[in-house]
């Protein structure tokens, strides 16, 4: 649990992911938003990072601030799952997205890929590259169809192929699409 004030600080692993994956896209902490929309106005998108390892009051009030701006499409990003209790910012995090619309919850730390009723609008995608508990390396396709629904694959990485048993899609307010 790292970051400025937190219990382990500033250490070189925090440093390193500062300057080296936030640094080159203008970002100086490590929760931040990125805002998308459609050239013709028709529908808005934003991606919130969520940084649990990095909670603070300042996160807290920045994330609640972020999460009430109206847009069609709102996906949070976060390392952890919503069942995880590793990293003191998950809990806060989830009653703030509990209290917001939002589309769809990315979230990675169990090394699988799952989508489930348990948290229907949270999708795990960490089989990215660590040594994998379950399912084959590989990575989330997100399309938006015809009727503005999110379409969600799951694709092998040498294959290109999608996992039929995977997927799935969501209404912009995160309720399954037929």
């Amino acid at each position: 649990n790292c970051g400025a004030g937190a219990a382990n600080g500033e250490p070189p692993n925090y440093s390193a992911f500062v300057a080296k994956m936030l640094a080159p896209i203008h970002e100086t902490l490590p929760y931040y938003a990125i805002d998308v929309g459609a050239n013709d106005g028709t529908w808005s998108v934003k991606f919130v990072f969520v940084a649990a390892n990095a909670w603070s009051s300042a996160q807290d009030a920045w994330f609640e601030s972020v999460m009430a701006r109206p847009t069609t499409y709102t996906f949070v990003v976060r390392h952890e799952p919503a069942t995880a209790n590793t990293a003191p910012g998950v809990a806060p995090s989830q009653a703030i997205m509990e209290r917001h619309p939002y589309t769809l919850a990315i979230v990675g730390h169990s090394h699988t890929y799952r989508h489930d009723a348990v948290n229907p609008r949270e999708v795990v995608l960490g089989n990215g590259g660590a040594p994998l508990s379950s399912k084959d390396y590989g990575f989330g396709v997100f399309s938006q169809r015809a009727d503005g629904a999110i379409a969600v694959d799951m694709l092998d990485w040498q294959t290109g192929r999608a996992d039929a048993a995977f997927h799935f899609a969501v209404q912009a307010d995160g309720t399954t699409a037929p």
